[in-house]
């Protein structure tokens, strides 16, 4: 019997309604779903388990929501090596695979293994103030060195492999995945590259020099970016999400990880006909 696990963002999923519709389609199946103790007491359905022990002994896991959802489940996924299958509640949702819509199709491929699986580089980052480190961190999207709410600039050195690269005075500073090029860094102006090669992207964020531009570099870089700023208000953030507070001095080195997010896919199509889908690339 194949134990899936359910990640659902009841913010969106009002009442577990959604999840409620997969796992009884299971029920119908040769799978055995595992769901989170807030889910089971909701649904009062599935098999109740603390998050760690969901991950643990699962096959694999069913995200529902947007891309914020699938970023979450990707940190404990990729410590266990699961696959993870995400639908999309949101409304771009770039890295949801599915839709509710096709809820029975997709159990389907997954009880009879019509899936492939697409392997993506995760990043690495890790703080370090008076040569001590203070903190880790793994993101599958970007690494964001940035201003919390005041709005003047920030004032940032970035090496690469121990070779200075440049000093920006910006908003900030963003180092990505591939999988990250179509997210914020996007946003601030980087490239589009295809999520199945491995490079690491550095995109600084409003940069007030016109000479300030986007960098695709070996994946085996090590990338070492100081705070060379006395506003304490700057914080690292690993894919929006987990935040650890920045100090003057402090130096953040981000490379890639040896950790890696599995992406079940349920179809043939490419990345580029994803690309047209959800950001409209018109073509003659």
């Amino acid at each position: 019997m194949i134990q899936v696990g359910i990640i659902s963002n009841l913010c969106k999923d009002i009442g577990g309604k959604n999840a409620g519709k997969i796992i009884r389609s299971m029920k119908r199946r040769d799978m055995n779903p595992l769901v989170s103790i807030p889910l089971y007491q909701l649904l009062n359905v599935g098999t109740p388990l603390e998050e760690k022990k969901l991950y643990q002994q699962s096959d694999l896991i069913l995200v529902l929501g947007g891309d914020g959802t699938i970023l979450r489940a990707a940190r404990p996924a990729s410590i266990y090596e699961k696959p993870i299958l995400g639908i999309n509640l949101g409304q771009l949702g770039f890295m949801a695979e599915a839709e509710m819509a096709d809820c029975e199709s997709i159990l389907d491929a997954l009880s009879s293994g019509s899936y492939h699986i697409e392997k993506r580089m995760m990043l690495d980052a890790e703080v370090l103030r008076g040569g001590k480190p203070v903190s880790r961190s793994v993101a599958l999207n970007d690494m964001a060195v940035a201003k919390g709410t005041f709005a003047r600039m920030i004032h940032l050195e970035v090496q690469i492999n121990g070779e200075f690269v440049n000093h920006y005075a910006a908003d900030g500073l963003l180092v990505s995945s591939p999988t990250g090029s179509t997210a914020y860094s996007l946003s601030a102006g980087g490239p589009i590259i295809q999520p199945d090669m491995e490079c690491l992207l550095i995109t600084p964020i409003c940069p007030h020099t016109l000479n300030s531009r986007p960098i695709v570099i070996n994946p085996r870089a090590d990338i070492e970016v100081e705070v060379q700023d006395k506003d304490r208000n700057i914080q690292l953030m690993a894919d929006g999400q987990e935040a650890v507070d920045l100090q003057d001095g402090d130096r953040i080195r981000i490379r890639k990880s040896n950790r890696i997010t599995q992406l079940i896919c349920l179809s043939d199509s490419g990345f580029f006909h994803l690309l047209r889908s959800k950001l409209s690339v018109q073509t003659d």
